[in-house]
């Protein structure tokens, strides 16, 4: 594998989390097709005009146009009236998922369609590929060992294990230039083959996907890297969960102080206050304890 192969995959990983940062693809795709529509239609847009091209109702139009004109993608041409055209900040993000795509600009993305019109559909199908292999390598490289099974891979990504399989499967070929992941088979604890058993599973071995050099080379090149090495709070949550995932760490968080939550009530019921007292005291003070780490991991 050439260097420049490996450029290409960084210089797309970070353009994706950088879109992300801005634009949330995976939830987002008006926000998405608005962004596309203004900037193929290369003048500026009233609302009712973009509600109609984009074939969205207009309310929930006027809420994402809000949204893009807070986080200072578009703008209005006029104070008093909706209509809006791409910020400079805007242009630039279209032109980073041209790139993505293999174009050197929206016009060639435009050609390429047979009937002349990329939708948010278009680029996610590209895009989202993309975006697991950065929260996957992610997750690996903060693993032990840097490996991880697939059914915790699937967490983090937020999709089946099947359909991650898929995305992933390219890298992990023995005979790919771009190998940034060894699959492999582990047989189940024994306890976990008893719980199978009892359940009638079949399933005696998990899939797992480790690092390769190649995927520790770019997962050390990535600006998360140095994020996660200089953040003490990151990583002794790495030690407790571990492995990296903002929004996995932040599920279980809350799941944690949920229970806390769930004891302090079954304790205020037990209404023994020499007992009682003590205890949710100690429990609050973890519960501090766990939002002054979830503030401090999203630094």
């Amino acid at each position: 594998m050439s260097q420049a192969q490996l450029d290409d995959i960084y210089v797309k990983l970070e353009k994706i989390r950088a879109f992300d940062s801005m634009i949330d693809f995976s939830r987002s795709r008006i926000q998405l097709d608005i962004v596309l529509q203004l900037a193929t239609t290369r003048r500026p847009l009233s609302a009712d005009e973009i509600a109609r091209s984009i074939g969205q109702r207009k309310k929930p139009v006027l809420d994402a146009l809000r949204k893009l004109e807070l986080k200072g993608i578009i703008r209005r041409t006029e104070t008093h009236r909706n209509i809006y055209e791409l910020t400079d900040l805007g242009k630039q993000m279209i032109n980073d998922l041209a790139a993505i795509l293999g174009a050197s600009n929206l016009k060639e993305v435009v050609k390429s369609r047979i009937y002349g019109k990329v939708t948010a559909r278009d680029l996610i199908k590209v895009i989202i590929p993309v975006h697991y292999l950065y929260e996957v390598i992610t997750a690996l490289g903060t693993a032990k060992r840097h490996e991880l099974p697939l059914d915790t891979l699937a967490g983090v990504a937020g999709i089946s294990p099947q359909r991650l399989a898929v995305y992933l499967d390219p890298y992990s070929d023995s005979k790919s230039e771009i190998r940034l992941f060894k699959k492999v088979k582990r047989d189940n604890p024994a306890l976990l083959k008893i719980m199978n058993l009892i359940l009638r599973h079949k399933k005696t071995s998990t899939i797992h996907y480790r690092l390769t050099d190649l995927g520790l080379e770019l997962y050390y090149r990535l600006p998360v890297y140095m994020k996660i090495k200089n953040n003490k709070f990151v990583n002794m949550l790495i030690k407790i969960f571990g492995y990296y995932n903002t929004k996995s760490i932040l599920t279980k968080l809350s799941i944690i102080d949920m229970i806390i939550n769930a004891i302090i009530i079954g304790l205020v019921i037990m209404l023994n206050a020499t007992i009682v007292i003590p205890i949710i005291t100690l429990l609050i003070g973890i519960k501090l304890a766990l939002s002054f780490i979830t503030v401090m991991s999203q630094k």
